[in-house]
């Protein structure tokens, strides 16, 4: 059974943080067995840990916040839509993302459920950077003032959440960080992204950045992993 329909900030309720009803993206989802693929066990292990961090979760008012995705050749899996309140997902609570289009703002995906609505985010990554496999949008309202005292690479203020324009600005930084980068989304309060060339790679960076932005004074001394967390 396929189900066409546009993935908004109502929508994504119980799974990501909307925002005033934007509309994000027309999704064809077909509706199939859960995604069954290397290393998915792995990201969802990672999953539970930035859950229980915080850094992933659902807001008193139902709303949920943070996504994460694997790089499958030239698709990829995401946690699904309306899960930001699970520990726990499981494959069923991912979608394998087959077709995409940021300029279109659209994208084709299978499985129990449909895509996060930042998946257009991830793909842009995907697009620009060979190098990524792996891409997480988690939320910290102390992270995300620490990066940006910091000077933090970011999006543009006007980029807002699930929108082509964030998926083009989270791209053009990708696009000159190709290996690896973690960055302040700007139009998406307390929204930070990391990728990396695989999932413990961004689990490090993310590590890294809590350890040394979430306290006072902001400063990774320089030593971030390849220059990957500022602008100069």
């Amino acid at each position: 059974m396929t189900a066409v329909h546009m993935v908004s900030g109502a929508d994504s309720r119980a799974g990501d943080f909307g925002e005033d009803g934007y509309v994000k993206y027309c999704c064809r989802h077909d509706i199939a067995p859960a995604p069954d693929c290397a290393g998915l066990a792995e990201l969802d292990a990672l999953r539970t840990e930035l859950f229980d961090a915080g850094l992933i979760g659902q807001r008193p008012d139902g709303a949920g916040f943070g996504n994460l995705s694997l790089r499958l050749g030239t698709e990829f899996v995401i946690s699904a839509t309306a899960t930001g309140g699970v520990r726990e997902l499981g494959a069923e609570g991912y979608s394998l993302v087959e077709h995409w289009s940021v300029a279109e703002n659209s994208l084709t995906c299978r499985g129990p459920l449909p895509a996060s609505s930042e998946a257009l985010t991830h793909a842009a990554v995907y697009e620009v950077s060979a190098d990524a496999q792996c891409v997480v949008h988690v939320h910290s309202r102390v992270l995300f003032d620490g990066l940006v005292a910091a000077g933090a690479l970011s999006t543009p203020v006007k980029a807002a959440y699930g929108t082509p324009e964030m998926a083009k600005a989270v791209a053009d930084t990708a696009r000159d960080h190709p290996w690896e980068g973690i960055l302040v989304m700007l139009g998406h309060d307390e929204g930070v992204l990391a990728y990396g060339p695989s999932i413990p790679a961004v689990a490090s960076l993310i590590s890294f950045a809590t350890r040394n932005f979430c306290s006072s004074p902001h400063d990774c001394g320089g030593n971030c992993p390849h220059g990957a967390c500022h602008a100069s």
